[in-house]
């Protein structure tokens, strides 16, 4: 149980550790956040200034008479009835100078023409008054510096009604103008720093993938990858957006709403704060449900990408096997999965606005009975007062639903923020700094130990006593593997499909790492040298072609920016590639795109033989490296193949024994051992499993 509440703790807190990527744009931040606050004051303001108008409409007086009323009435203690033409106590607070003095509740100050007049005496007049009619002074409060402004302020708007209404729209206009450029400012600044964000977060998640172990892409595929880098990033900046945007706008908003509220009648206000914890428990169970949502709906858009990947890289096998509608039912059925989970979405997130309105609409109704009492019995509030509070509730009940839409839209965004940690929290292969010895791979932590650098081959390339096996099952692909090649010798490793040969040279460039024993060059542990160094001495030419966006020449020089045009050319012309360029548009200038759908199968295995070709490192690993070549060019690019091996340490796995037999050493793997070695004529005789492969020809 608690180890299921931490997880939902580290769970709720990977939005928050995604929100380290804004600290580099902290002062971008810091702009939109002020922006932010010169939108809520905008805001604010404008509901405040309804007062005035509010008095100016109902009681027909000016808004100088207005705010003397105010001062007044702070400065005495007192509550004065709404009547412009009669200044008379409706209420009194003890303890306050209108009490001691002697006053009381139906006091009349001043009426007709002479109550302005006097309002203005006793809001601008000494501490010390003397009222007709009342034996002991006032001694008035003194007058704050604001109310001082404030009544500046006020002496300066036209006394007529309809002028005074004018100047107030005036002023509200003029708000509502900087209210708006702040809000351009704050949106502006907002999504800058977001996309700045999230282009940090996109580089360093892909960084970090080139640099994830093979092993993850072996059980996770490219498809989930591609979710997170696209989809999942996008959901994040969503997720930000929200956050310097109407997380930040709303919350000052209610707060500054609030202010004004409690300024105008703060036991109202205080009554309706008890509603509070309701909210915020709904807004929380809305919050939970939607980001488990969220979290399914993106793995199961992570299932449909792989499919659409998978089904258009194979379309010519799809087509010929007319499994069109296999593939179709196939897709339907996870992207009704997907619509299943997008739905239950949009449940929840349509739900929690009614919800929210209805426990608002109940707020309101409680509040107006209270509203009530306090106007037409306690006669502590106007009705002026209540109808600014209610508008500043309800401007508050406003920002608390958008919060409620908020709060949906960070769990969402929550959910992409943890599958992003969740890629970017895997261990690394580490090309840089200290290697960890063997289990790196699984993700233990096993004791750094110093590296070197490599520089070439000396003597020879040892697999001593070499064991391996996938995670996630109990059967060894490699069983005590011991084979030892010399510099410049090469070999082939036969053996049927599945018996270890591809795994067995995946562990040289150290794609997986040995289980136990170890693999050696000129007697140095692989594991003790850098992967820069080991990788710059292997070239690689697999099975599968590797075509990159960009020109054939590009493609031929790839990791090789500095090579020259001439050394290009001449490796495609050793890998009898060159002809076929020239009758391209462009030469080897030809652009091609991610898949080389431009190029034959043979063409692009022939461009990754150049590849191989230019690369001078002194160990080559050929996969099946002519398996995609035309029998008319197999026999001119096998001449360029056996010239490169006289050159290099070269180990092959091949199909076809015209590059088996040239090898100086040929050898037999079955179930992950080695079942045979030697030359052709000696395995032909010794070795049962190199016979039986020769003679149906389906060596591998």
């Amino acid at each position: 149980m608690s180890e299921r509440r931490s997880d939902k703790s580290k769970d709720h807190l990977q939005f928050l550790r995604a929100t380290r990527y804004l600290w580099p744009y902290r002062r971008t931040v810091m702009v939109s956040i002020i922006c932010a606050v010169f939108v809520g004051l905008a805001f604010v303001g404008g509901i405040g200034t309804m007062l005035p108008i509010m008095r100016v409409l109902i009681a027909g007086e000016n808004v100088e008479t207005w705010i003397n009323r105010q001062i007044v009435e702070k400065r005495m203690g007192v509550s004065l009835s709404d009547n412009p033409q009669r200044i008379q106590i409706v209420s009194i607070r003890e303890s306050e100078p209108a009490a001691q003095a002697g006053l009381g509740i139906g006091n009349v100050i001043a009426e007709g023409s002479k109550a302005p007049v006097a309002l203005r005496a006793l809001a601008l007049g000494p501490e010390d008054v003397e009222l007709p009619g009342v034996k002991q002074r006032l001694a008035l409060k003194p007058l704050p510096i604001y109310l001082k402004w404030a009544q500046s302020i006020a002496a300066r708007f036209p006394s007529n009604p309809v002028g005074s209404i004018a100047a107030v729209l005036v002023f509200i206009l003029a708000i509502s103008t900087i209210g708006n450029i702040a809000r351009y400012f704050q949106e502006h600044y907002s999504d800058r720093a977001c996309i700045l964000a999230i282009n940090d977060i996109r580089r360093q998640l892909y960084d970090h993938v080139l640099h994830t172990p093979l092993a993850y892409f072996g059980t996770e595929g490219t498809s989930d990858v591609t979710s997170r880098l696209v989809g999942d990033c996008n959901g994040l900046q969503d997720g930000f957006k929200t956050v310097l945007g109407q997380s930040i706008q709303e919350p000052i908003k209610v707060v500054l709403a609030f202010a004004l509220a409690l300024l105008v009648s703060w036991k109202l206000t205080l009554f309706i704060v008890l509603f509070g914890p309701i909210m915020f428990v709904i807004i929380k169970k809305f919050g939970k449900k939607m980001r488990r949502a969220a979290r399914v709906a993106l793995q199961k858009s992570a299932s449909m990408l792989g499919q659409i990947q998978a089904s258009l890289m194979g379309i010519r096998v799809v087509k010929a096997a007319n499994a069109e509608r296999f593939e179709r039912r196939r897709y339907t059925r996870i992207m009704d999965k997907l619509v299943e989970e997008q739905l239950r979405m949009s449940r929840i997130d349509a739900l929690s606005s009614p919800v929210m309105e209805t426990l608002n609409l109940i707020v309101i109704c409680v509040v107006v009975l209270f509203a009530a009492y306090l106007v037409l019995i306690s006669k502590t509030l106007e009705s002026t007062s209540f109808f600014l509070v209610m508008v500043s509730l309800a401007a508050i009940g406003e920002s608390l639903r958008r919060i409620g839409k908020v709060n949906n839209a960070l769990q969402r965004s929550n959910s992409a923020a943890q599958r992003i940690f969740d890629l970017l929290d895997l261990p690394v292969e580490r090309p840089r700094r200290l290697s960890s010895s063997q289990g790196e791979v699984a993700g233990t932590s096993p004791a750094p130990r110093p590296r070197t650098k490599l520089h070439g081959v000396a003597r020879e390339v040892k697999f001593e006593n070499v064991t391996f096996g996938y995670a996630n099952t109990t059967q060894v692909a490699l069983d005590d593997i011991s084979l030892t090649v010399e510099k410049g010798r090469s070999i082939a490793i036969v053996g049927r499909n599945g018996s270890g040969k591809t795994t067995l040279l995946a562990m040289l460039p150290r794609f997986y790492d040995p289980s136990a024993g170890r693999i050696l060059i000129d007697g140095v542990d692989v594991r003790d040298v850098t992967l820069k160094s080991l990788r710059d001495q292997i070239g690689i030419v697999t099975q599968d072609t590797v075509i990159f966006p960009g020109t054939i020449a590009e493609n031929i020089a790839y990791g090789m920016p500095l090579t020259t045009h001439a050394a290009i050319e001449e490796a495609a012309k050793r890998a009898f590639a060159h002809d076929f360029i020239l009758e391209k548009p462009l030469g080897y200038d030809t652009p091609l795109d991610g898949l080389g759908a431009q190029l034959s199968g043979g063409q692009k295995q022939r461009l990754n033989i150049a590849r191989a070709i230019l690369n001078p490192a002194p160990i080559l690993i050929l996969d099946e490296a002519t398996s995609q070549v035309d029998a008319e060019s197999e026999h001119l690019i096998q001449q360029a193949i056996e010239s490169l091996m006289k050159e290099r340490t070269t180990f092959v796995i091949a199909h076809r024994f015209s590059t088996i037999k040239s090898a100086d050493l040929i050898v037999v793997i079955d179930r992950g051992r080695i079942v045979g070695q030697g030359q052709h004529e000696e395995l032909m005789t010794t070795c049962q499993t190199y016979q039986n492969l020769y003679e149906r020809q389906v060596v591998t």
